[in-house]
């Protein structure tokens, strides 16, 4: 994972070790849980989430006003 500063970038991969690295892989995450956990912006976090939902199968899903939550499907 990337080092943490203000000059640090943040690969898609560095959000995507965020779901993966879980106990609970179905447990589904905010842009604010995965800025904590890289330690970067919410909006930094959010524009990679954004980037991965068109790129991959990430899903997000509204939860209240302008809250979403993100996941990876698990396929069965």
């Amino acid at each position: 994972m990337s080092k943490q500063g203000r000059d640090t970038e943040f690969e898609l991969e560095d959000v995507t070790a965020v779901f993966e690295e879980r106990d609970d892989y179905a447990e589904p995450l905010t842009a604010t849980e995965i800025a904590d956990r890289l330690g970067c912006s919410r909006r930094t976090a959010l524009n990679k989430l954004h980037r991965l939902e068109e790129n991959t199968d990430l899903t997000s899903k509204k939860v209240g006003g302008r809250s979403r939550v993100w996941w990876i499907p698990v396929h069965v």
